[in-house]
């Protein structure tokens, strides 16, 4: 057996960490591919780079559901903790502090 099939607590958050960056990127990639662009006859602007963020955070929920359905449970609670983690870093970073973006 894999080291990444495994149900250890380490395993959930290289996941999440993994599958957060990921999504961030393709919809940061897509975002910038589509401002700019007429949809439906009117040009698109983009949509701000917090929300994105927050789209990214919020695809861990496909991981949650994939490890509740095999029974990992310490590798759900590893999807969790990062989950919660990035979730209070975005409320501090984009809400609190004021900062519109993350990458100059």
């Amino acid at each position: 057996m894999s080291e990444l099939q495994q149900d250890k607590l380490w395993v959930g958050m290289v996941v999440s960490v993994f599958i957060t960056v990921m999504m961030f990127y393709v919809l940061y990639t897509i975002n910038d591919n589509l401002a700019g662009t007429l949809i439906g006859g009117k040009e698109f602007g983009g949509v701000r780079e917090r929300f994105v963020a927050t789209l990214a955070v919020f695809f861990n929920i496909i991981p949650f559901i994939i490890y509740m359905r095999v029974r990992k449970d310490n590798c759900l609670r590893g999807v969790g903790i990062v989950t919660v983690l990035l979730a209070i870093f975005m409320l501090i970073y984009y809400y609190i502090l004021g900062n519109s973006t993350l990458i100059q």
